[in-house]
C-alpha cells in the first residue's frame, strides 16, 4: 500500500513538501502581505511627516512665542526636579503634554529644538490615533485614504505642530482614541472597554479642557445608539461602570486645581451673544480660521500666516496678500475636497448596518458642530490665530476624506482613477505650498534642503551681554521668551496688565521688584516705564523700537 505524500527528512536533508501544502503556504503568505500593507503606508506617512517638519524644528528659536516659551520653562523645571500637576497658572491644561519633549530633553537638554520637536511627536500621535480609529470603525481602505489630508496637511496645521500646549494637539489625540474606545464598547459589549473609556474621558478633561467638545458628541452618540439598539441592560451596566471610571480619570485635574489653584485665566469659558460679536466671530470663522486650518490660506486675500517680516516678534500679524496660482489652486481644490469629506461623513449609507460605526460618525458630526458653535459664542476670539480652537476638526476631515475616496474606489476602475488623482493632487499641492511657505522664511534653500536661520534679536543680545541683570519687567511676549532663550538664569516678569504665569518669581525678588524695565514702544505698558523713569530710573539703552531703564 502506498503511503501518502508527506514532507520527510532523509540523509540528504528535508524533502520537498507536497504541492498542495506549498500552495497553502503561499496563500497564507499572500494574506499576511495583504494585512501588512496598511502598516507600511502609515510608516511611510510618519516618515514624511517628520521630514516635512525638520525646518520647523531647526528654526525653533525663530518662531518661539511666549506660550511656547512657558512650555519650555516648564520642561526645564521638570528636568531640574520641579514637577507640576498642570502647566503654570493653567489648571485647564494638565502636565501630560510635557512628555512629548521630555525624552529628547533628557538627552540633549531643554532647548528650543527639543521643545519644538515635541510638537511633531504630538502630531504623529494624533495621526496614529486617527488611523486606528478609522481602521477599526470603517476599515483599512478608509483608514489608508484618511492618512492623506493629515500627512499632507496645510501650513496652518504644520504651524500648530510646532506648538505644545498652544496647538491643542493632545485634545485631538484624546478625541480620536475616545471614539475608538466608544466603538469597542458598543461593538464588543465588554465592560472593560466601558471602564477604559471612562478613565480615558476623565483624563481627557485633565489633559485639556477642550476635551469637553469631544464629550459633547460622544455622550449623545452613545445614548442614541443604546436607545436605537434595544435599550439593553448591558448598556445600563456599562454606563454605571463608566461613571466611577470617569471620576478616577478626572481626579488629577481636581487634585491639581486644589494643590496649585492659581490661574491666570480664572474666568474660563465666557460666552457672548451680542449680535455684533457673533457676526464678527462668524466672519473670523468663515474667512480666517477654518480656511487657515484646512487650506493654510485665509480669505479673501489668501494670506498664509505668519508674516515673514513679523516672524518672531510680538507685533500684529499682517501677512501679505498672495495671488499666485498655487495659492488659488490650493485654497479652491482643498476647500472642495473638505466639503466632499463633510458630505461623505454625513452620509448615513456609509455606516448602514453597523451601529457602532454610526455612533462614531454621528459623534464626530455633533462634536464638529459643537466646536463651530463654541467658537462663535466664545468671547475671547479676536484674530486668525484662534484657529487652534478648531483643531478637533482634523479627525472628521481625515475620516470624511477616507470615506469619500473609498466610495469612489467602489465604483470600479474609473472611481479608483479619480480617487488616486484626488489624493495625488492634494499631496502635490500641499507639498508645493509647504515648500513655498518655508522658502519665504528662508528655512529651505532653492534645492529644498533645510536651512537654519540665525536669530537677530537685539533685546536677547543685550540681555546675554549683561550678566549682572537677573530680573526684568516687560510685556508678556518678551517676559517668558527672553527668560527661556537667555544664556543664564533670569526672571522675566510681565506687566501687571498681563497674566502672570509664575507669580512665585515676583515674590522671590530681593528688592520687591525687577532690576530693569524693558519697554517696547508699540506695546501696552509704557505707563509703567514712565513711572519707573520718574522715580529715578536711568536709560541703559534707547532704540527706535525699545528702551531699557533701571529700576532703583
Amino acid at each position: 500500500m502506498t503511503e501518502p505524500a508527506t514532507a520527510s527528512t532523509t540523509e540528504l536533508g528535508p524533502t520537498e513538501p507536497p504541492i498542495a501544502a506549498t500552495e497553502q503556504d503561499q496563500d497564507r503568505e499572500s494574506v499576511r502581505r495583504h494585512h501588512r500593507w496598511p502598516y507600511l503606508v502609515v510608516f511611510l506617512a510618519i516618515v514624511w511627516i517628520v521630514i516635512v517638519r525638520v525646518p520647523l524644528i531647526l528654526n525653533a528659536r525663530n518662531h518661539l512665542d511666549s506660550d511656547l516659551a512657558v512650555d519650555g520653562i516648564t520642561l526645564r523645571d521638570a528636568l531640574q526636579g520641579h514637577w507640576r500637576w498642570h502647566y503654570p497658572a493653567t489648571p485647564q491644561i494638565g502636565i501630560l503634554p510635557i512628555f512629548y519633549s521630555l525624552p529628547q530633553a533628557l538627552i540633549w537638554g531643554a532647548n528650543p529644538f527639543t521643545l519644538v520637536s515635541g510638537g511633531t511627536v504630538a502630531f504623529v500621535g494624533l495621526v496614529l490615533a486617527t488611523f486606528a480609529l478609522t481602521w477599526v470603525s470603517f476599515g483599512r481602505s478608509v483608514a489608508a485614504w484618511g492618512l492623506v489630508p493629515l500627512t499632507f496637511a496645510s501650513t496652518g496645521v504644520i504651524w500648530l505642530s510646532g506648538r505644545i500646549t498652544g496647538g491643542h494637539l493632545s485634545a485631538v489625540s484624546w478625541h480620536a482614541i475616545a471614539f475608538l474606545l466608544l466603538y469597542l464598547t458598543l461593538a464588543r459589549g465588554q465592560l472593560k472597554y466601558a471602564i477604559m473609556l471612562g478613565v480615558w474621558c476623565g483624563l481627557g478633561l485633565y489633559v485639556d479642557t477642550m476635551f469637553m467638545l469631544t464629550l459633547s458628541g460622544l455622550v449623545p452618540a452613545a445614548i442614541g445608539t443604546w436607545w436605537r439598539t434595544g435599550r439593553s441592560r448591558r448598556g445600563l451596566l456599562a454606563a454605571l461602570v463608566f461613571i466611577p471610571a470617569f471620576m478616577l480619570g478626572v481626579a488629577p485635574r481636581e487634585i491639581g486645581a486644589r494643590v496649585d489653584p492659581h490661574s491666570s485665566y480664572p474666568q474660563g469659558f465666557l460666552s457672548s451673544f451680542e449680535p455684533v460679536v457673533l457676526l464678527n466671530h462668524l466672519r473670523l470663522l468663515g474667512l480666517d480660521c477654518l480656511p487657515r486650518l484646512i487650506t493654510g490660506h485665509r480669505l479673501p486675500n489668501l494670506q498664509s500666516d505668519p508674516s515673514p517680516a513679523e516672524l518672531g516678534g510680538p507685533g500684529p500679524n499682517n501677512s501679505p496678500r498672495d495671488t499666485r496660482p498655487l495659492a488659488i489652486a490650493v485654497t479652491v481644490i482643498v476647500a472642495v475636497m473638505f466639503l466632499a469629506a463633510v458630505r461623505a461623513l454625513a452620509d448615513p449609507e456609509s455606516t448602514r448596518g453597523n451601529p457602532p460605526a454610526a455612533a462614531v460618525r454621528w459623534g464626530m458630526l455633533i462634536s464638529g458642530v459643537a466646536t463651530l458653535v463654541a467658537f462663535v459664542i466664545y468671547r475671547d476670539i479676536f484674530n486668525a490665530d484662534n484657529y487652534r480652537y478648531l483643531v478637533i476638526l482634523l479627525v472628521p476631515w481625515s475620516i470624511g476624506f477616507g470615506l469619500a475616496m473609498h466610495s469612489l474606489v467602489r465604483m470600479g476602475r474609473v472611481g479608483l482613477t479619480i480617487a488616486v488623482l484626488c489624493g495625488a493632487t492634494l499631496a502635490g499641492l500641499m507639498t508645493l505650498d509647504t515648500g513655498r511657505w518655508y522658502h519665504q522664511f528662508g528655512w529651505i534653500n532653492s534645492q529644498g534642503r533645510p536651512v537654519q536661520v540665525d536669530v537677530n534679536d537685539p533685546l536677547l543680545a543685550w540681555l546675554n551681554d549683561h550678566p549682572e541683570v537677573d530680573s526684568f519687567l516687560t510685556g508678556y511676549w518678551d517676559a517668558y521668551r527672553l527668560t527661556f532663550l537667555a544664556n543664564r538664569s533670569v526672571l522675566g516678569i510681565p506687566y501687571p496688565i498681563y497674566p502672570n504665569r509664575f507669580p512665585e518669581w515676583s515674590r522671590a525678588l530681593p528688592s520687591g521688584h525687577p532690576q530693569i524695565v524693558i519697554n517696547r514702544h508699540h506695546q501696552r505698558g509704557g505707563a509703567f516705564a514712565d513711572r519707573v523713569r520718574l522715580s529715578g530710573g536711568q536709560y541703559l539703552m534707547r532704540s527706535d523700537s525699545f528702551d531699557i531703564i533701571t529700576w532703583p
